[in-house]
């Protein structure tokens, strides 16, 4: 019973991650109170509590879903429902009904996440749980632990080239395995699809992975690694969203390249957003599959990322786009509150009087950032006021990138020039052991684009106006004296390099196991000899090493178990008990040779003396080592002379 407390408990602690934290304390409360029933110490809890405690449960998990259905709710459901059997739990039947909830409870962490640290999580535990259960379903004595650990071992091992065999050969499905869909109120870090004050810097206290990437060749300088995902369009005057109509593809030819183009592939984290994010500009012609460009160049799927994504990208670093712009994408990029953020509005102006040159207008706007008393912090005050931008520019002057972005849009507009809010992010570090680059939620960046005649879409980003750092060197290189990103690996030099460790085994591990797709897996058959082979013969062959592996394995199970033959002196002895069973009740199985002789004597007086002498020899070269081969020689001269009579 122990042992199935423990199982159930392992199996049940990593759903903390994604589920509330009263199923698995529940779990934890039940696991408690059995063990402590088990000694004594309190009662079984009576049909009374277990009912109480079941209709609870099921209510909090309809009141914290509003269902129990799907994913997130049945995991819960079920964590709750393995509990409460722990309370009326009597028989050995009960016991392997729980083992078996843990094995479906290890499974349902795949659903939610696959990552490296839930694979070697789920391997002692799964060792567990099989031992338990081979423990609780033995009819014979159970054996010690320490054998009953080894022998599991041995099982799971027989079934890893089975594994091996399946992970290579099983067709890979054009659709992910693992796609359960979520509850769109799950929550998860990373960028939304509004802006607001303070809605960026929020996420710097996450150093979760956003995305992970691999240059082809040359990884670009700082300055153009803007990792574009959504374009703000709409303000109401303090939020910045989606143009809800941008959602039509772009004319490719509104694109102009300019440069040498970077080839890259982005292993993309879950976030449960239809948006991707790329360098700019990416070329619309080589989008991943079920995905598109809008008018605003966002890349967008038809579904929401919800489990690890693979794409490759090839983008125009130096790029223009939208030389001409529609009327109407003008009159949408040039729209805001008219009755808002009125000193702001009237100092865009006096630039745009002072010099009609748009460009002027929006230097003019960078030099007010760079030569006033404007700071870029981690902590900015909260904007409460009706005209959050007014506030911030002449009254705060403290901000994080969406601040500055913001505001500065918001008087591009006001000076009648077409601007748009872009968010993603800015950076990224290089791994040194797996020669990736690693985006992280705390690189998340805001920054502006206008629009010039004759020029096109021209990326501005005020903050590096401010602090220029922040491009060259990261959020951490551009803060002020006594701020810091929060981390826990950021504070020491050996634990940042565990770090970059732990980081490359993920990308290892994404990369050849749960990026190993039709491509890759094509690409390794045609290594081993099968160019392109067909559904068939893929399935033939799994099918056809599945039998040899487990022919093989029966074979050795075999040999290993086959009835051992007795050594010599045995044999001998047998022989002589098969003499003396003419003459008198063959020996009993649980009769040792010593009573068996006396027995002999006891029924035949005559054969007292040569039995016991010949059993005496028999004890001695069983027994005794030092026994030489004339004894043994003697004994069988001994039994060979024998004629019971």
């Amino acid at each position: 019973m122990n042992w199935t407390l423990a199982c159930l408990l392992a199996s049940a602690i990593p759903h903390l991650v994604h589920l509330p934290l009263w199923p698995v304390g529940l779990m934890a409360t039940t696991v408690a109170w059995r063990w402590m029933a088990q000694r004594g110490i309190t009662p079984m809890a009576g049909k009374i509590v277990r009912r109480v405690l079941a209709i609870a449960g099921f209510a909090g998990v309809f009141l914290d879903y509003g269902t129990v259905s799907g994913l997130d709710a049945g995991t819960a459901l079920l964590v709750v429902m393995a509990a409460l059997k722990l309370m009326e739990t009597q028989m050995v039947r009960d016991l392997i009904v729980l083992l078996l909830i843990s094995y479906f409870l290890i499974v349902t962490q795949f659903l939610f996440g696959q990552s490296i640290f839930i694979a070697l999580y789920s391997i002692p535990v799964i060792w567990l749980t099989t031992t338990a259960l081979s423990q609780v379903s033995s009819r014979a004595q159970p054996m010690p632990w320490q054998q009953a650990f080894s022998r599991s071992g041995v099982l799971l091992a027989h079934a890893l080239p089975l594994m091996l065999i399946a992970f290579v050969l099983f067709p890979r499905l054009s659709g992910p395995f693992w796609s359960i869909p979520r509850s769109e109120s799950t929550a998860v870090s990373g960028i939304g699809d509004e802006m607001t004050p303070g809605s960026i810097s929020r996420l710097l206290q996450s150093d979760a992975v956003a995305f992970r990437v691999r240059f082809d060749k040359q990884v670009p300088p700082p300055e153009q690694r803007y990792w574009r995902g959504l374009v703000l369009s709409s303000f109401d005057g303090r939020t910045w969203s989606i143009f809800q109509e941008n959602d039509r593809i772009i004319t490719p030819g509104s694109i102009l390249r300019r440069g040498d183009p970077v080839d890259y592939e982005i292993t993309l984290e879950p976030h449960q957003r239809k948006w991707l994010f790329a360098l700019e500009q990416a070329s619309p012609f080589n989008l991943p599959r079920k995905s598109f460009m809008t008018s605003d160049r966002r890349i967008q799927r038809d579904s929401p990322v919800t489990q690890l994504l693979q794409y490759r990208l090839e983008s125009w670093p130096s790029h223009s786009a939208d030389a001409e712009l529609a009327d109407w994408a003008k009159r949408r990029d040039q729209q805001f509150p008219k009755n808002s953020n009125r000193q702001a509005q009237e100092l865009a102006r006096s630039w745009l009087a002072q010099d009609d040159d748009t460009m002027a207008v929006v230097n003019q706007a960078l030099r007010l950032f760079r030569e006033q008393e404007f700071v870029y912090t981690l902590t900015p005050p909260t904007l409460q006021s009706g005209a959050p931008v007014d506030e911030f520019l002449f009254s705060t002057r403290r901000g994080f990138c969406e601040h500055y972005a913001s505001a500065f849009t918001f008087m591009m507009r006001a000076a009648g020039i077409p601007a748009r809010v872009v968010l993603g992010y800015q950076g990224g570090e290089l791994n040194p052991y797996a020669q990736h680059m690693t985006v992280r939620q705390s690189d998340a960046h805001a920054w502006a684009e206008v629009w010039l005649e004759d020029r096109g879409w021209l990326r501005v980003d005020p903050t590096a106006a401010v602090a220029p750092e922040r491009v060259e060197l990261g959020v951490e290189g551009a803060l002020g004296e006594g701020e810091s990103l929060p981390g826990f690996f950021r504070s020491y030099a050996w634990l940042r390099q565990v770090q970059f460790g732990w980081d490359a085994m993920n990308n290892g591990w994404n990369q050849w196991v749960l990026g190993f797709d039709g491509q890759k897996q094509n690409s390794l058959l045609r290594t081993l000899g099968m160019n392109n082979p067909s559904l068939r013969k893929m399935l033939l062959t799994m099918i056809g090493l599945m039998i040899v592996v487990l022919g093989l394995t029966a074979m050795h199970l075999v040999w290993r178990y086959r009835p051992q033959r007795p050594d010599p002196v045995v044999r001998i002895y047998q022989r002589f008990c098969r003499k003396l069973a003419g003459v008198a009740s063959p020996r009993g199985p649980d009769e040792g040779p010593l009573d068996y002789a006396q027995r002999i004597g006891t029924e035949h007086p005559s054969l007292a003396s040569i039995v016991t002498e010949i059993t005496r020899r028999y004890l001695a070269l069983r027994y005794f080592p030092a026994a030489t081969s004339d004894s043994a020689a003697a004994f069988r001269r001994a039994v060979r002379q024998f004629r019971p009579v």
